[in-house]
């Protein structure tokens, strides 16, 4: 039986000459979708080295390490980074023929300046006032028993969270405005939450008025002291 017996006219016409181990393999035309994909892959490439080599648009890898390390920095002005049509071959910032070289190691150098300490923030001044209306309070009351009863309890006895009905602050001294503060900005630390990003500025102005309307009311079970002994406002 000849190999033109074996398969049907179709298959005969794609069968290539080689074999192994008895296999023949049939040259098919590939699937139309792979074809597409491979051509699309190419104009991609084509697209990528234009992009980011011949025209400089997008940022090469030095440019994208030298932004993390120096905000400042500005391909515009540095000579040594230009597209790939008018540069030599790329090469690292910190290629050395001596070794690596870190960018600490170029700081102390005088080669990049250091990245600058860290800053404290400024406190934030506030110039609120206790809101004493009924209505607000009432408002207050209902965020506080929501949001805040769970750590400080119904009455402010203090439960995870500390006593706020006693004359004793962990943060502040216990006046309308860090009151505010602390509610704003939370306390990770102690795992509370930083409200301002859940609840409205006025939200939080009429529960820290709410709080702070609870001073000396004294509720049963009332936790331990903690912080300091403020007096007054």
């Amino acid at each position: 039986m000849s190999d033109k017996d074996k398969f049907n006219p179709e298959e005969f016409e794609n069968l290539m000459d080689h074999e192994y181990d008895g296999i023949r393999e049939l040259d098919n035309r590939l699937p139309p979708w792979w074809v597409w994909l491979f051509y699309i892959t190419i104009f991609w490439a084509v697209g990528y080295m234009f992009y980011y080599h011949f025209l400089g648009i997008g940022d090469l890898s030095k440019a994208e390490y030298m932004k993390e390390i120096d905000p400042n920095w500005d391909s515009r002005y540095d000579d040594t980074y230009r597209p790939l049509l008018i540069t030599k071959a790329f090469r690292s910032p910190y290629y050395s023929p001596e070794g690596d070289i870190t960018p600490k190691m170029l700081a102390e150098q005088g080669g990049l300046p250091a990245a600058p300490a860290p800053q404290e923030q400024p406190e934030e001044e506030l110039n609120f006032e206790p809101l004493t209306d009924a209505e607000s309070l009432t408002k207050g009351k209902a965020i506080y028993m929501q949001n805040c009863a769970k750590c400080h309890g119904n009455l402010a006895e203090g439960m995870i969270g500390p006593n706020l009905t006693d004359e004793y602050w962990i943060h502040g001294d216990g006046n309308i405005n860090d009151i505010i503060r602390v509610i704003r900005n939370g306390v990770p630390v102690k795992g509370m939450i930083a409200w301002k990003s859940i609840l409205r500025p006025e939200e939080i102005h009429q529960v820290a008025s709410y709080v702070l309307s609870l001073q000396g009311t004294n509720p049963p079970n009332a936790k331990a002291p903690e912080g300091r002994k403020v007096t007054g406002e």
